[in-house]
């Protein structure tokens, strides 16, 4: 039973990012090159060495996000990147229109920055999944444009 669920979620997520991409094409073209996966999250680069725009879903939730890692032995110059963006917090919410969660993931080789959505995910009936991954389009695209100028002007390797 464990392992026929197993396979279920992986074939829902497919079917999840599928949809979100071909949804997505029209508004943006970010994750238009994805090839759908069957993992939790997909993602793309910011045009910046190891800071990725990511989308992730749950069964009931979803995230847009910036993932901060540039690779092992990386943890102090990803937490000074963090540390340079959140610098600028304001700003960066006020051009998102709202606020972000900023984690500096303590203890963790990564940080990140992101928007979580707590209203369904890839267990929420078919009919809701446009609405859902809309919303979760919408905020990757806002995002994507609050953090752009900001990560430009990042000091460090790009």
């Amino acid at each position: 039973m464990a392992r026929k669920e197993f396979a279920e979620r992986y074939a829902i997520r497919n079917r999840w990012w599928t949809d979100l991409i071909e949804l997505s094409k029209p508004r943006s073209r970010l994750h238009a090159h994805i090839t759908p996966g069957d993992y939790s999250w997909i993602g793309v680069s910011s045009g910046f060495r190891g800071l990725n725009l990511n989308y992730s879903v749950k069964q009931d939730s979803r995230t847009a996000e910036l993932y901060i890692d540039r690779g092992k032995g990386c943890e102090d110059e990803n937490k000074a990147l963090f540390d340079q963006l959140e610098t600028h917090k304001v700003e960066i919410e006020a051009a998102y229109g709202g606020s972000l969660k900023w984690e500096g993931l303590e203890g963790k080789r990564a940080c990140r920055i992101s928007v979580s959505l707590t209203d369904g995910g890839y267990r929420s009936p078919d009919e809701q999944w446009p609405g859902l991954q809309g919303s979760q389009i919408d905020a990757m695209i806002r995002l994507e444009k609050a953090l752009k100028p900001f990560i430009v002007k990042l000091n460090g390797e790009r």
